[in-house]
């Protein structure tokens, strides 16, 4: 049993790198989210990357202020589960805000993020809107 809700704890936020010792933000409607999927598909939803601090998210590469450092987005997958089965159902999901497919990984990125959904496919070092013709693509 997890400290934030059933099936989740800190640990499963925390950031992964070694200057912030496991510091965690996290944004509750996410780990809400988290639980719809997980039940939904009778599996334990596991969190690859969730809050990134300060030093981590400089060394990604981000935006000073990207979802991840804010504590609404996580990196999942589910075990036995494909990707593309995991996104089309979080798309069902109101506070998915932001969803995104990461082939070559074999994961999905969700968000909590404010305002209008956002889909988007990483295919290699770049993002792209997530199309019709990418949803076919993809098998989405």
């Amino acid at each position: 049993m997890g400290n934030l809700s059933e099936h989740f704890n800190s640990k499963d936020f925390a950031c992964h790198c070694p200057e912030c010792r496991g510091e965690y933000k996290i944004h509750l409607g996410l780990v809400g989210a988290l639980e719809m999927i997980g039940g939904h598909f009778r599996k334990k939803v596991r969190v690859l990357s969730a809050f990134w601090c300060d030093t981590y998210n400089e060394r990604q590469n981000r935006p000073k202020r990207s979802w991840h450092a804010r504590g609404k987005a996580a990196h999942i997958i589910i075990e036995g589960v494909s990707i593309q089965d995991l996104f089309k159902f979080a798309e069902t999901i109101p506070e998915a805000r932001g969803l995104g497919l990461y082939p070559k990984e074999n994961l999905v990125h969700i968000d909590t993020r404010p305002g209008d959904p956002v889909r988007f496919v990483k295919e290699g070092n770049d993002y792209h809107p997530l199309t019709d013709d990418r949803r076919t693509k993809y098998g989405l």
